[in-house]
């Protein structure tokens, strides 16, 4: 809904507020982009994964605290 309005009529019952987000797309504030399940460190913290994506969620995350 963010990138593209073409579904618009069908959501004018979202509330005016949560239309910011198309605004501080427009100003270039902010990019979208797609991050593969793989690749997606929020699953550690929303999902039940098992120890393979527990370990490699890890260390993605100590990465990005190191640096």
């Amino acid at each position: 809904m963010a990138k593209n309005q073409v579904y618009h009529a069908r959501m004018k019952h979202i509330n005016v507020r949560y239309h910011f987000v198309q605004d501080i797309l427009e100003e270039g504030d902010i990019e979208l982009k797609k991050i593969h399940t793989k690749n997606n460190l929020m699953d550690i913290i929303t999902k039940v994964v098992f120890r393979v994506k527990f370990n490699h969620c890890k260390n993605l995350l100590l990465i990005l605290l190191v640096c």
